[in-house]
């Protein structure tokens, strides 16, 4: 480690130079300087600029049908770098996609895009027959990425960027906030535009050796911090929420600065951040389409300051915005959110929610957003979303966070407080526009990014199409070895049916299977968790009870309970066993 620091300092020194220039993709910063400058570390690792630039020629060089986009999808940031990198060189669009998930790759493939990277049947790159280096400047103009909204509002649509556009808004973060010496840290995937943009593409741009993996843990982030200088730690809310309660295990060296984007960030949080850090924590407000927009100090003021490069005007109670980041920069774009402008010139202003979600019930017009922000004045509810449930022919669900006390934990409890909400509601809606189905959680689930995505929130009501399952609500994962999944038993469920007429419980086959199904989603692929030992159902689970299921990993064992308030409903003991070989084709 000792050496790491001292090729650490030792690049620091070389690097001096180019902070004073204006960050840039276009000239192409990663093929010049020496070739054992490091531009990428971890607590433990380093990579150099001449491992960069042979990887790089050699994507560069790889064969790959000609005018044809290409989709990427890496976790590992080393390997999408050299990749992104050599894929722009050889003159491809690269999309990039949130996720790699089965939906997501029919999606691509419907494209008729060459598949690279941790997909599924992925395209191998065959070795390149030549090594041409690669030109030492790209074109402003050049396609770059294809980025991908949230989905938090609808489907993901794709938001098409030039190299140009990616360099400017490198650029602004750069003239507000120039980096210190030191490492680029980032807690968010460089798949989304605010990883890519702030946690790779700002280091790369500016010589700052970029972080050699996803520090998600606090843990991690901790011994990184303790051997790294760090000139900025790229985060998100959900990262910046998981922060220990003391600084207890918290090195003495702080980051440059913190930064925080993707979805709001609670004031608790941004306290906690920036008394555990010891470092100025900037939030930034932006969208897939626009970029970043606007930034803020979230400990200090709840006012929100343009970008300088970013203008925003009234217009007959519109809120427009304008920006040389966006495809068309003379023209005004109506921005999604409620904004009450202060100032146009410098732009501040005030965030207040979504603009409204208007949908049709029944043939009466209901905002989503409106009855969301009503459902969250009844006592005990934090936070509250609205959808429209395909299952229904358009009714509308809700997913409702509540506090512990306030949750309902049985049959009668539950049926209680639907009622009381729907009085609640009474006051306000008509009855038909009132949510049918009702998801109640601790807090709203959430993507890396901080956002509740349709799909995610869909998946809350998968029960109504498979009665087969639970309702799968709060997901909590304490440690890496163990996660705690909070269940429902519905009404309707499958497995209730003549077990036992009168008095239905859960049958303990249903548990077994639920647990084997979440190990096999969570720790391990098909079939690993075939052998089961020590198997007790202490007491019955009845419908509508709300439990949780523990799955702790010991080794190669999986230990899984399901509690709720009436007690233990299983005990239960999986052993790993390796998937069977002698069927597999060879590779």
């Amino acid at each position: 480690m000792a050496g790491a620091s001292a090729r650490s300092a030792h690049n620091g020194a070389r690097m001096t130079h180019h902070f004073f220039c204006a960050p840039s993709l276009i000239r192409c910063p990663w093929l010049s300087g020496e070739a054992d400058d490091i531009v990428a570390q971890s607590g433990q690792r380093v990579r150099t600029r001449g491992e960069l630039r042979k990887a790089i020629t050699a994507w560069a060089n790889t064969p790959l049908p000609a005018g044809r986009d290409v989709a990427l999808y890496d976790s590992d940031p080393w390997r999408f770098t050299t990749a992104l990198l050599g894929l722009w060189h050889a003159g491809h669009r690269v999309w990039l996609p949130g996720d790699n998930l089965p939906e997501t790759v029919d999606h691509l493939r419907r494209r008729h895009l060459t598949l690279l990277g941790e997909f599924v049947d992925a395209r191998v790159p065959t070795a390149p027959v030549t090594q041409t280096p690669p030109v030492a400047e790209l074109s402003p103009d050049q396609d770059a990425v294809v980025l991908f909204t949230s989905g938090s509002s609808g489907d993901p649509t794709p938001i098409f960027r030039t190299l140009g556009q990616l360099e400017a808004e490198v650029a602004a973060f750069e003239r507000h906030w120039p980096l210190a010496q030191g490492v680029v840290i980032s807690q968010v995937s460089h798949q989304h535009t605010w990883g890519l943009t702030a946690g790779l593409l700002r280091a790369i741009a500016t010589s700052h050796p970029f972080g050699l993996e996803i520090v998600t843990w606090p843990e991690t982030l901790a011994e990184w911090l303790t051997h790294l200088p760090v000139s900025a730690l790229i985060s998100s809310p959900p990262q910046l929420s998981r922060l220990p309660d003391s600084t207890t295990g918290m090195p003495k060296r702080a980051p440059g600065r913190i930064f925080s984007a993707a979805a709001p960030l609670p004031h608790d949080a941004a306290m906690q951040a920036e008394a555990l850090m010891g470092s100025e924590l900037i939030e930034i407000y932006g969208s897939s389409e626009s970029g970043a927009i606007a930034w803020r100090r979230p400990c200090r003021d709840t006012t929100w300051q343009a970008l300088d490069d970013v203008m925003l005007r009234r217009d007959s109670g519109r809120i427009l915005l304008r920006s040389g980041r966006l495809p068309e920069p003379e023209r005004w774009h109506e921005q999604a959110d409620h904004i009450e402008l202060l100032d146009e010139h410098p732009a501040r202003f005030t965030l207040h929610g979504r603009a409204d979600r208007i949908v049709k019930v029944a043939g009466k017009r209901v905002s989503l957003e409106g009855l969301a922000r009503h459902i969250e004045r009844f006592s005990g509810v934090t936070s509250a979303r609205c959808l429209t449930i395909d299952h229904s022919g358009g009714r509308i669900g809700a997913v409702v966070a509540m506090t512990e006390e306030s949750i309902a934990h049985d049959h009668d409890m539950r049926r209680a407080l639907i009622s009381a909400l729907r009085q609640h509601l009474a006051n306000a809606f008509e009855p038909v526009v009132l949510p049918r189905f009702w998801r109640f959680v601790h807090r709203l689930p959430v993507n890396a990014q901080g956002k509740l995505t349709q799909a995610m929130a869909r998946h809350l009501f998968d029960d109504l199409d498979d009665r087969r399952q639970p309702r799968w609500l709060d997901i909590e994962s304490p440690t890496l070895d163990q996660r705690r999944i909070t269940l429902e038993i519905p009404e309707r469920l499958a497995a209730l049916e003549g077990h036992f007429p009168g008095r239905p419980i859960v049958p303990g086959i249903a548990l077994i299977h639920w647990a084997r199904q979440q190990a096999e989603r969570l720790f391990g692929e098909p079939d690993r968790w075939r052998d089961m030992r020590r198997v007790r159902f202490p007491a019955p689970l009845l419908p509508g009870d709300r439990a949780v299921m523990t799955l702790t990993r010991q080794r190669d064992d999986l230990n899984i309970t399901v509690a709720s308030h009436r007690g233990q409903h299983l005990q239960l003991r999986l052993l790993g066993v390796d998937p069977p070989t002698g069927d597999r084709e060879p590779s």
